[in-house]
């Protein structure tokens, strides 16, 4: 304890919150692995940019399918479907091998820029739009090397990197699509249905908190203790991870369990004693104040875990470390001053 009791308080609220908003951010996890949400998204996009339609194998597919499809992309997902992540440098590859693929000489690869700027210049496989962003991009990488005086790597080199950074900038703005569309809103029915699940009203546990010195003291002890605990920074970094690979049946089922794992372990850490679930009052009237109280509490409770386990983990990093700020001790030249 600090000898604060509003101090505490809050430190204890945080604790809870941050517990809470690991429930929902795990049981969010589960959700969204189980839709391939992640998939969906980068798949709409790969058949957006890359939509001209070709022929091959029989039957027609946009390139976006066929560089799903590509060996250095596909991993485990279904035929033209995107795995849930694709590294930029494996996609630039993918890339760069069909738009430069000839059918007469397929053992042939590109030897240097030039070779790249004519297959992008004859290449059927892009839109008009594309076809000239990387006809951009390759002019800038030779007339890059061009002006070197030292020459680390090749043309082609400087070509991919820009393709990379092309790519991960529009993933980037994927992310903020996904969250838009996907993770915001199960997020925000998942707080509804920890909230009123576990009744957790934050009106109700703050004066509990409040009235129950031994009751608070517990709560911040375990709170200052998670703060130091790296099992949790540990946590959080899985649950914000992008995933590696295309999710298969046995990797849905795997972070299920794992997401069931901190569930179990953020609600044990949730004590007895705090006052969550529903209970039966008798002697407690239900009035009109009694109901708008419950649905403030409730609807504070959904916005806090709205806010993301990481935002009270680190506020709760945060007041710790103010907590273990002590005075700034003497140096021994203020010693010998003083004698």
């Amino acid at each position: 304890m600090s000898g604060f009791p509003i101090l505490d308080l809050v430190v204890g609220m945080i604790f809870i919150y941050f517990l809470l908003s690991v429930i929902s951010s795990s049981a969010v996890e589960m959700i969204l692995t189980g839709l391939k949400a992640r998939s969906k998204i980068l798949e709409e996009w790969l058949n957006r940019i890359f939509d001209t339609v070709i022929k091959e194998d029989g039957k027609e597919k946009t390139v976006g399918q066929i560089i799903m499809d590509h060996c250095a992309v596909i991993a485990l997902s279904a035929p033209g479907k995107a795995p849930s992540y694709i590294d930029a440098k494996n996609f630039t590859s993918a890339l760069i091998e069909k738009l430069t693929y000839d059918p007469q000489n397929p053992t042939s690869i590109a030897a240097n820029i030039n070779d790249i700027i004519t297959a992008l210049k004859n290449t059927t496989l892009l839109s008009t739009e594309m076809q000239r962003a990387l006809l951009g991009y390759a002019y800038e990488a030779r007339d890059t090397y061009a002006a070197l005086s030292m020459k680390t790597i090749s043309e082609i080199e400087y070509f991919r990197g820009k393709v990379e950074n092309w790519f991960d900038t529009s993933m980037d703005r994927l992310t903020g699509t996904f969250k838009k569309r996907f993770s915001r809103p199960v997020t925000l029915l998942v707080a509804i249905i920890t909230a009123i699940a576990l009744n957790a009203d934050s009106i109700a546990i703050t004066k509990y908190l409040y009235n129950d010195p031994e009751a608070r003291a517990k709560i911040v002890a375990q709170a200052y203790q998670t703060a130091n605990d790296s099992t949790y920074i540990k946590r959080l970094n899985e649950l914000h991870a992008s995933p590696q690979d295309s999710v298969t049946l046995q990797q849905i089922k795997g972070d299920i369990n794992k997401s069931l794992q901190n569930i179990n372990e953020a609600n044990a850490a949730l004590t007895s004693d705090i006052p969550l679930g529903w209970k039966s009052k008798t002697n407690t009237a239900i009035t009109v104040g009694v109901v708008i109280t419950k649905i403030t509490g409730l609807l504070a409770t959904i916005l806090a875990i709205f806010m993301g386990a990481p935002f009270w983990f680190d506020l709760l990093n945060k007041i710790s470390n103010l907590r273990g700020t002590g005075t700034k001790p003497q140096s021994s030249s203020d010693d010998d001053d003083k004698k």
